[in-house]
């Protein structure tokens, strides 16, 4: 349990911060990008109503650097917010506190995204950040989430059935000392049942990819899921997309930047 609690000092400033309301960062956003501590760095400036909240995976990455992704949005007129995952537990561990939870983590989020006023919600995550987008996507209430080769089951038991041994380094102790909220822990339960009617699931994998193809396609069938197949990019899908220029017409698409009807890859 030590190791999950570590940095909670630098965490509960964090959390300060959000609980006093301050909007911190809306100059020097990129040195604030830069400092790995930080366990989310916003930029709530401008009168837009549309939220970016963009979720850091294990590395604190969104399959590039944050301040490439950043730079990518830059020029979308909209509020962003990206949250890091410092305890590296898929958010179980919560944004701050010693004992915080992922329910934790939602309040938090939700405080803050009630206090911005926001018209429509986009989430978007890579990989451990991808689970994050669809879990807090749905516990928020978004409308569209923005979902890159995301892990949709932590259970060590179905994993290994996928013959998925990745970062069971980092799940086994979080299983050991019960971390995980089981509600969530297979989002092909969680989702259907947590849903809302008008949240959006965008998830877009490499087909090429065994693993990452298993963990999306457990969630076929399944409301408001659709999935976006490619034959290249590996687990880093979302990078291949913003070299190409694919990523930010899906994030303008998302956030309404762009009429609905601009092309966008093709739906399976």
């Amino acid at each position: 349990m030590r190791k999950l609690v570590r940095r909670s000092r630098t965490i509960r400033r964090g959390r300060s911060m959000l609980a006093a309301g301050k909007r911190p960062f809306r100059r020097g956003v990129g040195r604030a990008l830069q400092n790995p501590t930080l366990p989310y760095v916003a930029d709530m400036s401008g009168g837009s109503r549309t939220l970016l909240v963009a979720f850091g995976g294990l590395q604190g990455e969104l399959g590039m650097p944050v301040f490439e992704f950043f730079k990518s949005t830059r020029d979308i007129p909209v509020k962003r917010l990206f949250v890091r995952d410092l305890r590296q537990s898929w958010y179980h561990g919560g944004l701050a506190g010693e004992d915080a939870t992922l329910d934790d983590a939602t309040d938090s989020l939700r405080e803050l995204v009630a206090r911005e006023h926001v018209d429509r919600l986009v989430t978007v995550g890579n990989s451990a950040g991808g689970y994050a987008a669809l879990v807090f996507g749905t516990l928020l209430g978004a409308e569209t989430v923005l979902s890159f080769s995301p892990q949709t089951v932590l259970d060590l038991e179905q994993r290994r059935a996928m013959k998925d041994g990745r970062w069971e380094k980092q799940l086994r102790p979080l299983v050991e000392v019960d971390a995980l909220d089981a509600r969530w822990t297979d989002l092909r339960d969680a989702l259907p049942q947590a849903r809302n009617a008008f949240t959006r699931y965008e998830i877009f994998f490499d087909e090429t990819h065994r693993l990452d193809r298993l963990h999306a396609e457990r969630l076929v069938g399944i409301d408001g899921v659709r999935l976006y197949r490619f034959g290249r990019g590996g687990h880093m899908v979302s990078l291949s997309l913003r070299r190409s220029g694919g990523l930010e017409r899906l994030l303008r698409r998302a956030l309404g930047q762009v009429p609905a009807t601009a092309a966008v890859p093709a739906r399976v």
